[in-house]
């Protein structure tokens, strides 16, 4: 795919791809994907939770059971506690580089053609203490915030996503701070970033959906959509390189 020609100035954000070391078809397609839309993707490799061991991650700090049970009602799975840590990393790498925003995606998402666009103006829209703006969600209780721009009340319902999004170095130093142990999966900890006095905003509409035809990794073969994925992706990446 050739890029799209954009009317927006440069991309002053790095924009991280969390994809497994295996995923090959999905980091292609992701990587074609975003370029395609005029958005310089940087890839970071997730960490694998078929790799991950539950007595050396407790040894490390990493993962508490009984912390995980009291704060979300059950226990994580390897793979949870992967995505989770990688989402991490990448709040641990703001703090260290001091990098003022950044957006993050997991490499199932889907972006909105118009995308570069859009999350230009919802950057110059979001006020100054904006934690985190997701671009992808299926929480509905929210509230208008300025063009272009929601913001979640958590009161009915929490914003949790974890698709595509936005982060501020505040938000992120406070991510990296109060995250560890892992008791949450990474799109539950953001529905909970108001605990740490973060504000939480979505774009509206959304600018991004998910990929069904490369499903995600955590699921694995329990999905549904997996099996049937299978039969079309060689088309696409015949398509898409």
């Amino acid at each position: 795919l050739k890029n799209a020609s954009l009317t927006v100035s440069a991309q002053d954000y790095p924009a991280y791809v969390i994809n497994l070391e295996r995923s090959v078809e999905r980091r292609q397609y992701i990587t074609s994907h975003l370029l395609s839309i005029g958005i310089k993707p940087t890839l970071v490799t997730a960490v694998d939770g078929k790799q991950l061991s539950g007595p050396e991650l407790a040894a490390q700090g990493k993962y508490d059971d009984a912390v995980s049970r009291r704060s979300f009602d059950r226990s994580l799975s390897l793979a949870e506690i992967g995505c989770g840590l990688s989402h991490i990393s990448i709040y641990e790498s703001m703090v260290r580089n001091q990098t003022p925003v950044a957006l993050v995606m997991e490499d199932d998402a889907q972006f909105a053609p118009d995308a570069r666009e859009r999350i230009e103006a919802v950057l110059r829209a979001a006020p100054a203490d904006w934690g985190v703006i997701q671009l992808r969600f299926d929480c509905r209780d929210f509230e208008p915030a300025g063009p272009g721009l929601v913001r979640f009340r958590f009161a009915d319902r929490l914003p949790v996503a974890a698709t595509a999004y936005l982060i501020s170095l505040r938000a992120a130093r406070a991510l990296a701070e109060h995250a560890l142990p892992v008791r949450y999966p990474a799109d539950s900890l953001l529905g909970r970033i108001n605990q740490w006095n973060l504000q939480a905003h979505g774009t509206w509409p959304e600018l991004v959906g998910v990929n069904n035809v490369f499903p995600s990794a955590i699921q694995g073969d329990r999905n549904s959509r997996f099996k049937a994925a299978n039969f079309v992706k060689s088309v696409l990446l015949k398509v898409f390189g």
